[in-house]
This record gives structure tokens, sequence and C-alpha cells, in this order.
């Protein structure tokens, strides 16, 4: 299978690169500035691109350098926790544009490149839905990725027999999972 990390240099991205590590896939795994993060594959062939998906020009070149995917896995993102009163209009634009902006760009670019019956996976949150004490940013995002990801199934379905998900995570101990205060844990 050809499969695209979007995001691969994070925790998530790491974990999925280990799990699709297998003889006969072909992965494409991108990063924006932790090259050295991304896990080095034993045993699929793999490509290590440099991307920033907040930036349409980078994403467009990046799908246009890929015959084709079966799957697509939308992991890039970041928070940056503060209460709306203390947050700065800046900080509630760069989460937005790393947590939903990407997925858009990447969607929007990949979708030609997604064979038939392939798949779009993007990853969300469950704080889309149930909300988080100083992390509006972030919840306002995730929840827009779902609500995204759910009209653009639609259109895939319709169009092309691609079928487009979501899966909204809890807490674990992986990526920014390990940056949780243990309060919360």
């Amino acid at each position: 299978m050809k499969i695209m990390i979007a995001g691969a240099s994070g925790g998530i991205g790491n974990y999925l690169t280990k799990r699709y590590d297998l003889e006969g896939n072909e992965l494409y795994l991108t990063y924006n500035t932790s090259k050295n993060k991304i896990y080095k594959t034993e045993y699929a062939i793999s490509h290590v691109l440099k991307c920033d998906f907040t930036k349409k020009e980078e994403v467009k070149m990046i799908f246009e350098h890929i015959s084709s995917l079966d799957v697509l896995l939308n992991v890039m993102g970041h928070f940056e926790n503060q209460l709306i009163y203390q947050m700065e209009e800046s900080v509630w634009d760069r989460v937005i544009a790393s947590n939903l902006k990407t997925v858009f760009l990447s969607c929007r670019y990949a979708i030609e490149k997604i064979v038939d019956y392939g798949h779009i996976i993007n990853i969300s949150s469950i704080l889309g839905s149930t909300g988080m004490i100083g992390a509006s940013n972030y919840v306002a995002a995730k929840g827009a990725v779902e609500a995204f990801t759910r009209s653009f199934a639609l259109e895939c379905l319709h169009k092309r027999r691609v079928f487009v998900n979501s899966v909204a995570l809890g807490y674990f101990k992986i990526g920014m999972g390990l940056q949780l205060n243990e309060k919360i844990e």
C-alpha cells in the first residue's frame, strides 16, 4: 500500500509509522521542522518529505510528486493552551492553522491522488466535543476537523468512492499526551 502520514515527526505519526513499517508498503512521511524525530523504517520503502501544511504552495508541490495513494493519515497539529482572556490572536491563529487549515489543504490536494476505495483519516480529539478549560483554540480546531470530515466524506463517497473518517483520540502517553499535567491524567 502507498500511505502518507502527514505529520510523521510527532508522537502519533511515529506510532503509525512503526505500525505501517511492513514489507510491501511505501510510506510518505512528512515533517515541518523536526526531521530527526521521524521513525526510521526497516521494512517499508519510505520517502521523508518536508512540508508546512499551512502553506498552500508547499502542500500542492508535495502532492504533485506523488502518483497515487491508498491511504492518507492527517496527524499534524499542536496546542498552545491559554485562557481566552489571556490569549493573543496570533496564538489562536497558529493553533487553528496547524490543526484545521492543515487538514483542509492536505485533503484538498490529496483527493486527486487517492485511489478509488482509498481512505483519508483525519486525527481529531475528544476535546472537540467535550471542551477543556484553557484549550478553546485547540477544542475549536478539533471540533471543526470533525465537522469538516463529515461533510468532505459525503463529497468523496458521492463522487469517487473514497472513504473519509476522523478518529477522535483521547488521552494517552504519546506525543502531546506526554505534556499533560498530572491532575488531568
